[in-house]
């Protein structure tokens, strides 16, 4: 045989050895096939014009399958499954039935099917609209079917007439009647798929459009518990207002009451001066006369005499009366009538409430009787005596803007922001109240009242997902008995998941024809309310329209609707192949050099391997008892008795008596006298007894058991192996050198994809997955942490960020939340007093006042009462005094040789601490006399000083809570850190439950395109909340709803869906910071709290393709065997490549070469030939960096040397056997190559 030839094995040997190697799956869109008439795998209807087409041609604002619905109530007379089995149906219905088995026809069928056909005697369209009415009513399953049946047996009848073309045949294969066994029926695209959009006039209204949302009972019930707090908080801050308004206007007649005061005192003074002027200078000449003469020492006649002319000429003093500070007809006049109606409220001595009302009038008039006294109608109303003056009703006015501001904080929740013990780590949960989007509450308050006709406010709010849902702006437009009344609002921020007005169309109405509210949100999107003839004080509730988006600066689009089931948030991938690669081996191929022995001439290599392994076992046992008991008894009594008594008897009699006199305190003097006796026994007792009793008891034994027990075994097992190898090379003989080159044996496998099965694909897309997960959480209060709020970073109105802004209200708030107790406040209000009485003496230097302010307090108001005398009987004279704020007041005595009085009030003082008021007078002002009373108040800087105080004690109660609160997250942290260590993987398969089943409901969400309606999922069909009255509600709704159950369960592979999360960027940007610290112990449930979108991929569980796209375009569950396919071309498509078999190669294999552990010897019997000694490959030196290093030819070359160890043979022992030396080989058995006799060599030795 020739050494340089290869014998190759070119026969196909079937190599069973294959195994797979994976799976996969791929995602494609499906192929569109011909889904025309062409197609054979398809029944179509044929093209009618019947009352089914009409009512869908026709209709008007409504979806085709509720224009099919329509005509299904006049439809008469369906065919039942009986009727077709008595009919000439009969035959047609019974062949139908075996190809939907899958049993052959015999020729005679598939002649029946074709006579059938060309008669020409069968109703199709009657068929047809019979299958369009059972599709659509689903009343009779059994007539459906039997329906298809029949359609199925014609269409392989008409397949029957036709000629086989090319066309035909490259679109159903040869076989036409095969490809007609296997159609399916196609319900017509003219009456099942909606069209795209149908447009409507832009002046249409949509709530003629479309359904207006519904709000369960339980809901109503929830808004108007919420919208009582909601009334309260805007009664409150409207009365807060409205007060603050009451006690403006008031500070302004205040103001003008004073000054009117002024100036009618001193017109009163005046007049006074004109009347009494000759007898003022008459009297005043005769006290000069009778001081002249007092001081001459005149007769005592004359004194008389002219006092008795001092009498007759005396001048009448000067009185001055003015209306009091609070009189009904100065206020009425200047007061606004909302601002009068409140103060009579606030101050009147009766309450003005409906109980007044119901005895008033509607018409009645509101007159001013007296001064305190108000007549409305027949009913009469005065003034509280405690509120006679201004400063009374500002203190009122005070408390109560302090007490509504205070209602304000009560009745308006603050936000906390709590967090949740889930899973390890604690997931902020911001509002755990139920929120329902854009759900209102609205109520139009009015009360009857005789200042004000229209008296009432409109209360208006509403619930938002999310903060993003802040008003930038609204408007509000109102028809009332008033006329059209507009008002808009700026900026509203959402509170706890709720946007509040202020109150609106305040005493604009009685009766309210219709308002509209357009709300513009900062997310861009608008909403709006239109309601018409609303009570009054009646709760309106209800959902707000939500207009279409888009993008902003675009102009308003027309409004459309639309009729298309539009699937938002789901995709219909196509179709996802499973496959498997199949590996088998193909060949075994030579690899890479492994190893190369090299034999020089005339060389001998030998080497021997040893191996040896040896096993030994040793047991020992050993044991030893050993008890020792010790028992000793001894007694032992003793007695002893001590008896010792002393009696000591003590004895005392004292008497005593004395007597005395006294002489100084009475003309005869005092005696007294007296005496006392006491007596007194003291008896002692003492006994002492002492006795001692001891025993004392002893037991001892002694008992000593020794027990030892010592068992040794010792059980020795040794196994050996020995193996020896011994492995050489003989080139002694041969005269050239032999090398020997191992090469590594590679593999080389065959690699081939298949198709083990098909599936259609749905796509989801969930924005904020865990959205759900959070509003669902339902926790323990144990399990719920509060994070304490930050006075200086909370939401208005409970915003206090320094102590400049912190008003008391707020103060005593936060005070109450964190257990912090005010400093108490001194008197907010005293009046400080000084005067003076001074004679200037002609000197017209400047004098002081000393005005003392207590500490702690500022005089904001002075009332400066003044009296000077004018003694020149020419001129004027003058006083002039500090306005207490930096001017001076002056002031002209036109009266000569008078005096004159008045009156100054300054306000808008801030004088704290000692102020010397300067006064002087002039130009014969003589004697002066002023009198200051100051009005005080605490200072501004006290009161800061104050705030800053108690504000500083708030924020570190603050800050200690927070230290607290975070403690305890940092302990509950640990302990669940701990807990998740020692239950790790069942917590992780609890989070992956939680994540499958909240996308799962995301997903039958998208399906049934609707979360909240009562319809879909979340029915009730029990009641009772005990077992004794426990029931079930047995009705057809029931049926309905366990359909759906189950049809939404089974028809979709949920336990194998896969999904991937998103980032949270993706999400409402108001939600970042909430999902960014969301954290938890397990990384994949933190990238679902995190995620803000998720894309999850559901496929169709075999079988229910159909069903799906059934239900899909109709919104209907198909309940029956084969269900008819709807004519999209893209799902025909679906289910005509679903039909194919599965199984088959997907393209073409491909060889992968793996290397093994085994070498072979190149040539010999099982070596190897090569064309070179050593793999060598053949390089262009122009293409290397290093042209020189690179080896051009080999330097091996193939020899046929071969090993040679001639005629001789190896000694590898000496023995002696029978008297003979014998050297012999290593073999077995041995052989001898030479010997000689122990004896000669005995002979030979010297």
């Amino acid at each position: 045989m020739d050494t340089n030839s290869r014998t190759i094995n070119t026969g196909n040997v079937k190599n069973n050895n294959s195994q797979t190697l994976f799976r996969f799956v791929s995602m494609r869109n499906p192929q569109l096939t011909e889904t025309k008439k062409e197609n054979l795998g398809f029944i179509h209807r044929p093209v009618l014009s019947n009352d089914f087409d009409l009512a869908v041609k026709n209709r008007s604002g409504i979806s085709k399958i509720q224009a099919l619905e329509n005509q299904c109530k006049s439809f008469s007379s369906p065919l039942t499954e009986k009727d077709l089995e008595n009919s000439q149906y009969a035959s047609l219905l019974k062949i139908g039935r075996k190809i939907t088995k899958k049993e052959i026809l015999s020729a005679e069928e598939l002649a029946k099917t074709k006579d059938a056909y060309s008669s020409g005697q069968m109703e199709v369209e009657k068929l047809w609209n019979n299958l369009i009415y059972q599709v659509i009513t689903q009343k009779d399953f059994y007539a459906k079917e039997a329906l298809v049946h029949v359609l199925k047996a014609l269409h392989v009848g008409y397949v029957q007439t036709l000629s086989v073309t090319e066309e035909l045949a490259k679109i159903n294969g040869k076989d036409l009647v095969a490809k007609a066994l296997d159609a399916k029926v196609v319900m017509p695209k003219e009456l099942f798929v909606e069209d795209e959009v149908v447009g409507i006039a832009s002046s249409a209204s949509k709530i003629a459009s479309q359904e207006i949302a519904s709000l369960s009972a339980k809901t109503v019930e929830r808004i108007k518990g919420n919208s009582k707090n909601d009334l309260a908080a805007t009664k409150a801050l409207l009365k807060k207002e409205q007060l603050e308004k009451l006690n403006a206007e008031l500070e302004k007649i205040q103001k003008s009451y004073n000054n009117n005061r002024s100036d009618a005192q001193q017109e009163a003074y005046k007049e006074y001066l004109s009347k009494y002027l000759s007898q003022m200078e008459e009297y005043n000449k005769l006290l000069n006369e009778i001081e002249h003469l007092a001081e001459e020492k005149g007769s005592e006649e004359e004194l008389e005499r002219l006092y008795e002319r001092l009498k007759k000429t005396e001048v009448p003093p000067f009185e001055f009366s003015y209306p009091g500070e609070i009189n009904i007809p100065d206020l009425k006049a200047k007061l606004s009538a909302e601002s009068f109606e409140l103060f009579m409220n606030l101050f009147a001595s009766q309450p003005l409430n409906e109980e007044f009302y119901s005895k008033v009038s509607s018409a009645a008039k509101v007159e001013a009787v007296s001064d305190a006294e108000l007549r409305i109608g027949a009913q009469s109303v005065q003034i509280d005596e405690n509120y006679q003056t201004f400063n009374s009703v500002f203190s009122e006015l005070q408390t109560h803007i302090s007490q509504q501001a205070q209602s304000v904080l009560e009745n308006t929740e603050l936000p906390q922001t709590q967090y949740a013990n889930i899973g390890g780590a604690l997931i902020p949960v911001v509002n755990t109240s139920p929120r329902t989007h854009l759900a209102y509450s609205l109520l139009a308050n009015w009360r009857r009242s005789a200042f004000v006709l229209n008296s009432g406010f409109i209360n208006f709010s509403f619930e938002v997902e999310d903060n993003s849902w802040s008003v930038a702006n609204a408007k509000i437009t109102m028809e009332s008995n008033t006329g059209i009344h507009e008002e808009t609002l700026g900026n509203t921020d959402v509170l706890n998941g709720v946007v509040s007005f202020p109150a609106l169309m305040v005493n604009t109405y009685s009766s309210i024809s219709r308002i509209r509210i357009d709300i513009f949100f900062n997310n861009g999107r608008e909403a709006y309310l239109e309601l018409f003839k609303i009570p009054t004080n009646e709760l309106q509730v209800g959902m707000l329209t939500l207009k279409p988006g888009r993008v902003r600066g675009e102009e308003e689009p027309v409004e459309e609707i639309s009729n298309t089931r539009k699937l938002f948030g789901l995709k219909r991938l196509g179709i996802a192949e499973y496959m498997k690669v199949v590996q088998s081996t193909h060949a075994y191929v030579p690899g890479d050099v492994t190893h190369i022995e090299n034999i020089m001439a005339r060389e001998f290599k030998q080497k021997s391997t040893r191996r040896l392994r040896k096993s030994e076992i040793q047991t020992t046992a050993s044991k030893s008892t050993e008890r020792e008991t010790l028992t000793d008894t001894t007694s032992t009594t003793r007695n002893d008795l001590q008896s010792e008594v002393a009696n000591v008897i003590q004895q005392g009699f004292d008497t005593q008596a004395h007597a005395s006199w006294r002489s100084k305190e009475t003309p005869y003097g005092t005696f007294e006298v007296g005496g006392s006796l006491a007596t007194h026994n003291a008896k002692e007792n003492s006994v002492r007894q002492a006795v001692t009793q001891s025993q004392e008891i002893t037991n001892k034994a002694t008992d000593r058991l020794l027990t030892k027990i010592s068992e040794e075994r010792i059980e020795k097992i040794i196994e050996e192996y020995e193996e020896n190898n011994s492995h050489g090379f003989d080139n002694r003989n041969g005269d050239k050198h032999v090398v020997g080159v191992y090469r590594w044996v590679d593999m080389k496998y065959k690699n081939q994809i298949y198709n083990y099965g098909k599936r259609t694909m749905f796509e989801f897309m969930i924005p904020e997955p865990a959205r759900l997960h959070r509003l669902a959480l339902a926790v323990a209060k144990a399990d719920v942490l509060t994070a304490p709020v930050d006075p200086r970073k909370a939401p208005a109105p409970y915003t206090m960020a320094e102590p400049k802004t912190a008003t008391r209200d707020l103060l005593q708030y936060w005070a109450n939340i964190y257990s912090v107790k005010l400093t108490d406040l001194p008197t907010s209000n005293v009046i400080v007093s000084s005067n003076v009485e001074v004679d200037l003496d002609n000197s017209a230097t400047p004098r002081l006042l000393g005005l003392n302010i207590p500490v702690n307090y500022k005089a904001y108001e002075a009332e400066i009462t003044y009296a000077f005398y004018n003694r020149f009987k020419k001129n004027s004279s003058w006083l002039t005094f500090d306005n207490l704020k930096g001017g001076a007041v002056n002031i002209e005595n036109p009266h000569r040789q008078q005096w004159l009085r008045g009156s100054y009030t300054s306000y808008g003082l801030n004088v704290v601490g000692n102020y010397n008021m300067q006064y002087a007078g002039g130009n014969g002002t003589t004697q002066v006399g002023l009198v200051v009373k100051a009005k005080c108040t605490l200072s501004d800087a006290y009161m800061l000083q104050w705030a800053t105080e108690n504000f500083n004690a708030i924020i570190d109660a603050y800050e200690e809570a927070y230290k607290k609160f975070q403690e305890e997250q940092k302990r509950l942290d640990e302990e669940q850190k701990k807990k998740e260590a020692e239950a790790k993987d069942k917590m992780g398969n609890f989070y992956r439950y939680m994540e499958s089943d909240v996308l799962k409901h995301n997903c039958i969400a998208y399906l049934l395109q609707d979360y909240l309606s009562p319809n879909t999922v979340g029915q009730n069909f029990t009641d009772g909340d005990k077992m004794e009255n426990f029931q079930v509600f047995l009705n057809e709704n029931l049926d309905k709803y366990t359909a759906l159950a189950k049809f939404m369960e089974q028809a979709f592979e949920w336990s194998i869906m896969s999904y991937s999360f998103y980032p949270y960027y993706w999400a409402n940007r108001q939600h970042w910071q909430e999902m960014y610290v969301s954290e938890s112990v397990d990384p994949l449930f933190r990238s679902f709290l995190q995620s803000g979108m998720a894309r999850v991929i559901v496929t169709v569980r075999p079988g229910f393709e159909d069903a799906i796209q059934f239900f899909l375009s109709t919104g209907k569950i198909w309940n029956g065997e084969e269900v008819p396919v709807i004519g999209d071309p893209m799902y025909m498509s679906i289910v005509d490549e679903m039909r194919e078999p599965v199984g088959l190669k997907q393209g073409k294999p491909w060889i992968t070469k793996l290397p093994t552990t085994l070498t072979i010897l190149q040539e010999g019997s099982t070596g190897l030939k090569t064309a070179t000694a050593l793999p060598f490959s053949q390089e262009n030196p122009a293409e290397f960096e290093n042209p020189e290093e690179v080896v051009i030819s080999s330097e091996f070359a193939i020899t046929d040397a071969q090993l040679s160890s001639g005629a001789h043979r190896f000694v590898e022992n000496i023995d002696i056997k029978d008297g003979n030396l014998q050297l012999t080989t290593d073999s077995d058995p041995r052989k001898v190559i030479a010997q000689i006799s122990m004896q000669s060599i005995k002979n030979n030795l010297p």
